[in-house]
């Protein structure tokens, strides 16, 4: 017998990221598919992109997560495609993601390392050993990269020498989208030195330099950009950078397994920018008057080789 019931939707309880709350909370408008892939679907909604991701998804610092694994959730969309998002929930064609609950996203630890200058301080640190394997070949411009990137920020009080504006600028330029996907080589390089510079209190102007470049590159690479400028990532990430700047060497082989796992280069690519700040730092970076610090005393090894992400 016919009913005039409405037929009810199937609804996907989540957990959404504090950083994106206000986005989903918001009045409803339409969003745009900027990627469907078997563990996320990225919309452009307001300017803002929102990840949501399934249970066994590498859980982005802006993601909606939901509690049900890939092969469970069908999309149902395609790239170019509008669906509605705000109200606690994202409409898609054949479900609601409804928000169920927020979560806080892992942010690296602040002051777990000392960057000084010139007037002789330094940390106490161990040496420590970050085994990254990578193949020669890109690796070794994504870390000439980074070294140029970190060689141009300021020291820890977050000043820039006027010397230094045009280099750091030209160097983040360089590696800004450069490369292939959803998240360009360059880009997860420089999360990683956007991490590291962090938690060494040394990151304002690389920030700066850096948001003023996310156009440069996709929209997806730019939301994750500028969640690492201000510490934020997924945490196997995080554990890793809260290891390294702390020379935890055992904190660093358990965490690194998990960070060389994520997407087919991306976690590879994070560590060399890790690794390749922190080696920079070692070294020592130029502060605003012309001096150069003794900012870090850890040391980096890296062995040949390529273990598979």
């Amino acid at each position: 017998m016919p009913t005039d019931r409405p037929v009810s939707r199937r609804a996907l309880p989540a957990a959404v990221s504090t950083l994106v709350a206000a986005v989903l909370q918001g009045e409803r408008v339409a969003a745009t598919v900027l990627a469907a892939h078997r563990y996320a679907l990225y919309l452009s909604v307001r300017g803002s992109v929102l990840p949501v991701v399934t249970s066994d998804a590498v859980a982005l610092p802006t993601a909606v997560r939901l509690a049900a694994p890939a092969g469970a959730v069908s999309w149902g969309v395609d790239t170019g495609d509008e669906v509605l998002v705000g109200g606690g929930r994202v409409s898609l064609p054949g479900c609601d993601v409804v928000a169920a609950r927020t979560w806080r996203p892992a942010r690296v630890r602040d002051g777990v390392a000392t960057v000084g200058c010139s007037g002789g301080r330094r940390g106490n640190h161990l040496s420590t050993q970050l085994e990254l394997s990578a193949s020669g070949g890109e690796s070794e411009w994504l870390a000439d990269g980074i070294h140029d990137v970190v060689s141009g920020v300021g020291c820890s009080g977050g000043r820039q020498g006027s010397h230094l504006s045009t280099q750091l600028a030209d160097a983040v330029s360089g590696l800004v989208g450069r490369g292939a996907g959803l998240t360009p080589s360059g880009d997860d390089a420089l999360a990683g030195a956007l991490l590291v510079t962090h938690a060494l209190g040394a990151g304002h102007a690389l920030a700066d330099a850096v948001r003023a470049r996310l156009g440069a590159t996709t929209a997806v690479s730019a939301a994750l950009l500028d969640a690492a400028a201000d510490g934020y990532a997924a945490r196997p990430v995080v554990t890793l950078v809260d290891a390294a700047v702390a020379t935890d060497l055992a904190g660093v082989r358990r965490a690194l397994p998990a960070v060389l796992a994520i997407g087919h280069t991306s976690g590879a690519d994070t560590v060399i920018g890790i690794r390749a700040a922190l080696t920079t730092l070692r070294v020592g970076v130029g502060c605003s008057d012309g001096r150069q610090g003794s900012h870090l005393s850890t040391q980096l090894e890296v062995p040949t080789g390529r273990s598979a992400a």
